[in-house]
């Protein structure tokens, strides 16, 4: 039987925007995977991935470790247990320790996809105390190296030079780290989920700002995701000519190339004026909340109930890995 250990931070208490418990996972998530790991026909050990993991990890010494964590502190926390796993010769689901901390400095991960002449919009990252750039109107303002929209806010669509500065202000203030500024892309929003072994995408979800209050931006904000989860708010699959469906298959597709991501990851996509798609940002640690979060969703479009998705990120890493093990019929 397959020892799987199950990596995760777990939620305690009500979620701010601001700090990184709006990141970690409910019981109930930790509880489902754990659940369908156990019915694929893996034997499962909890491994809550604080500062006691590496000692908790060598001693259970499972054959993988099914990774959720989002880490404990620094700006590359979501690398944090697959270094550990790395460092102890345990293979673990998902992107590896470059993809992970590439990905959390979202300035960064934009240069490499820019490079790999994967399209985005034009960005700048402002270091803590500089000045914003004077570009053109709107801008997009959002803390360079937080994920679960954190920090995004109504304020982070930007239509003045006042607007901006604030912004980039508050985001220094808040977070002690650069500001993201990117030219503002008004189309349509998009997620792409992908997954590996053989490379794959989920149907898409678009994000339905018609639906939210008219003063409203549109913006899919950390408000969005908590207060607005219900159907009318999303589109899966969207209504969406096939040319602009297949360009952004592709281009999640080669995001999660360029970025080497593995086995699993979500691909945000936006369109300019003219409906040209353009990367946003690359999530190799998407959430696996049932039904709530933004792959689970896609993979029910798709036919895959919650534990064939759990079960599929699985298989690609034990294929990827080497482990030989069969699921449960």
């Amino acid at each position: 039987m397959l020892r799987v250990g199950l990596a995760f931070n777990l939620r305690r208490g009500t979620p701010s925007p601001d700090t990184l418990q709006a990141e970690y996972d409910p019981p109930a998530t930790v509880d489902a995977i754990a659940a369908a790991l156990a019915a694929g026909g893996a034997m499962v050990a909890r491994l809550e991935a604080d500062d006691a993991f590496a000692e908790r990890l060598r001693a259970d010494a499972p054959d993988i470790v099914f990774n959720i964590a989002e880490g404990l502190r620094g700006p590359s926390r979501e690398a944090h247990v697959p270094a550990i796993c790395e460092m102890l010769d345990i293979p673990c689901t998902g992107s590896g320790v470059l993809a992970q901390a590439v990905c959390q400095d979202k300035p960064f991960a934009l240069t490499v996809l820019r490079a790999a002449g994967v399209p985005t919009a034009p960005f700048w990252e402002v270091a803590v105390g500089a000045a914003p750039p004077a570009a053109e109107l709107p801008l997009f303002v959002k803390p360079a190296r937080q994920g679960s929209s954190m920090g995004v806010t109504e304020g982070s669509l930007c239509r003045t030079r006042a607007a901006v500065a604030e912004q980039v202000r508050e985001v220094h203030a808040r977070f002690g780290e650069p500001a993201l500024v990117e030219a503002f892309l008004p189309g349509r929003e998009f997620t792409v989920g992908v997954l590996d072994g053989p490379l794959r995408t989920l149907p898409i979800r678009e994000i339905n700002f018609s639906e939210v209050p008219a003063d409203y931006p549109p913006v899919y904000t950390y408000k969005f995701k908590k207060e607005w989860d219900e159907d009318r708010f999303f589109t899966c699959p969207p209504d969406a000519p096939p040319a602009l469906v297949a360009r952004l298959q592709a281009l999640a597709t080669a995001a999660f190339r360029a970025l080497h991501c593995v086995d699993v990851a979500r691909v945000d996509l936006r369109c300019d004026a003219a409906g040209n798609p353009a990367v946003l940002e690359v999530n190799p640690l998407p959430g696996l909340s049932p039904d709530f979060s933004d792959l689970p969703c896609m993979a029910t479009a798709g036919g895959l109930s919650f534990e064939d998705l759990v079960l599929s990120i699985l298989d690609a890493a034990c294929r990827r890995t080497g482990l030989d093990w069969r699921r449960q019929a």
